[in-house]
């Protein structure tokens, strides 16, 4: 998956469709997307860059995803990447665009702006993405599997913490219940379609920032239609990582996840690791 000054694009793009055409159980990558985005659909592909360049959501796993939109007629004007602020995006190397109809939109909140009417969700009260509210009707979660200094696994629910004007209130009690009740909310439950994560790079300890010394490369992505099943893996892979180098698990190192059995008890998807068919091919 990787290149000399960093990712092998044609490598990552057969690792994204190998990933998709495997969850919906089929063998075109365009059938694949169709099964998941319909044709009318606009896009919104929400990236992880809060750790600047070496631990965000990489450019080669996006651009891999909209080819993939592309490929089923989804004009580029109807494809968002998005993130909290462009100034992120722009420092990982995302291509800043507002109003070219020849490549993907792509801008932060700062730009995009938020809805004017604070909205509840449980215990959750914010503002709410324009982009998320009120342009797309089809949602892509593109996080990076890595752990969290509060929240124990900072992946695919967490990274929806993106999508709120005031993120900095929910991280008490390891942000349980606060990761669930974003992820309750109609905006992200109604509109989610895929969760890829990327973990050609992945961390184990020192999250959300970047930690050299605690990365490791899998070389993966993992893709998922249940966020709570997907967040249940990338725990796993995350404990058996940190076990690997004789760490704490997370729950011994006051970070436990708890949120996970909150989203799962709210109707949001499986915790249970036993009951989630995971395909390594």
């Amino acid at each position: 998956m990787f290149a000399k000054n960093g990712h092998d694009d044609a490598r990552v793009r057969a690792l994204v469709n190998n990933a998709v055409t495997a969850l919906v159980d089929v063998k075109d990558p365009a059938e694949a997307f169709r099964a998941l985005i319909e044709p009318n659909d606009v896009v919104a592909i929400k990236v992880n860059c809060l750790a600047g360049p070496g631990m965000s959501s990489s450019v080669s796993v996006v651009n891999a995803l909209v080819l993939g939109l592309r490929s089923i007629g989804i004009q580029y004007r109807d494809i968002i990447i998005w993130e909290r602020s462009s100034a992120e995006l722009e420092k990982v190397g995302f291509k800043l665009n507002r109003h070219s109809d020849t490549a993907p939109r792509c801008y932060g909140n700062d730009e995009g702006g938020f809805e004017k009417k604070i909205v509840t969700s449980g215990e959750v009260g914010s503002l709410w993405s324009n982009v998320l509210a009120h342009r797309a009707s089809a949602l892509i979660n593109v996080p990076v599997l890595k752990d969290h200094d509060l929240s124990g696994v900072g992946c695919g629910m967490k990274n929806m913490y993106g999508a709120i004007h005031n993120p900095n209130r929910y991280h008490d009690n390891n942000c349980d219940p606060f990761v669930a009740d974003v992820n309750a909310h109609p905006y992200v439950k109604d509109k989610l379609r895929l969760v890829l994560a990327d973990a050609l790079t992945a961390q184990y300890h020192g999250g959300p920032a970047r930690v050299a010394s605690h990365q490791w490369r899998p070389g993966a992505v993992i893709a998922g239609a249940d966020p709570v099943a997907l967040d249940a893996v990338a725990k796993k892979i995350i404990e058996e990582e940190r076990s690997r180098h004789g760490m704490a698990t997370l729950k011994e190192s006051k970070r436990p996840p708890k949120w996970l059995e909150t989203a799962s008890a709210r109707g949001l998807g499986e915790n249970k690791i036993e009951k989630i068919r995971l395909d390594e091919g």
